[in-house]
């Protein structure tokens, strides 16, 4: 089975080129990000919406309740050898994530260089000033999305639930943001409600922790094992497949 692996840091563009590729290819596509698998933070978590992963299928590792906290790395794992072992596909799935944990339990395992053959997609970070760019509009976005929970009503909802929000004071940019009402003595609930000042400082915090956050991926992620079989594709595929195209409307992780 050809797998295709598209990883790089948050914010670079990996959702949205694992959705056309999908579109051209037809396979499903399985999301190796453990944060999303938590649907109560769908819209911080960066889940796709119904409407932008359209008629492609997304499959993710886990549908956890927050209270439970993010799925651990080798139970992620564990999960991800199941979806593939019950798949319908047989063809070759789309693998799409940033999960640096995760990463590293796959390329350990030979069970992924014995059983498959590899097209890797490494999507690198692009300079700072382009990065907070394209992060400060995906995080306008969150804020109003066209459909599902804004972020801070994300947050709001666990306003007196101290479980679900330590948790998610360990996720990037929900981090940030509790930070910000806790240093300004404002509720969870006054986020909603701030000023265009303020909210812009607040916009413009969780750009940066985004940008660290994708600094320390850049650095940290695995190497592809040398064991893994490179695709050579068929030509008539790759013409198909302008990397460059896919590449455009970079608004998710």
């Amino acid at each position: 089975m050809l797998m295709h692996l598209i990883f790089g840091p948050t914010c670079c563009g990996k959702t949205d080129f694992s959705i056309k590729l999908a579109q051209r290819l037809g396979w499903p596509v399985i999301s190796l990000d453990r944060v999303q698998c938590c649907t109560q933070i769908a819209t911080g978590s960066g889940r796709p919406s119904p409407a932008e992963i359209g008629c492609t299928e997304r499959i993710y590792l886990a549908d956890r309740p927050l209270v439970e906290g993010i799925i651990e790395a080798d139970a992620a794992h564990a999960a991800l050898k199941c979806v593939l072992e019950s798949s319908e596909s047989k063809l070759g799935m789309i693998l799409e994530g940033g999960s640096i944990s995760l990463l590293n339990a796959i390329m350990r395992d030979s069970y992924w260089s014995e059983k498959f053959t590899w097209c890797i997609h490494r999507l690198p970070l692009c300079d700072s000033a382009t990065f907070l760019h394209r992060a400060k509009r995906r995080i306008r976005q969150m804020l109003s999305p066209e459909e599902g929970v804004p972020f801070l009503q994300e947050l709001a909802m666990y306003v007196g639930h101290s479980a679900e929000l330590g948790v998610l004071e360990g996720v990037v940019g929900y981090r940030f943001a509790i930070t910000f009402a806790r240093e300004r003595h404002l509720s969870l609930v006054d986020l909603k409600k701030i000023e265009p000042e303020l909210k812009e400082a607040l916009i413009d915090g969780i750009a940066q922790e985004y940008l660290d956050h994708a600094k320390w991926q850049e650095r940290d992620f695995p190497n592809i094992p040398a064991t893994w079989k490179d695709q050579e594709l068929d030509p008539d595929i790759v013409i198909k497949m302008d990397i460059t195209n896919l590449y455009s409307g970079q608004n998710h992780s």
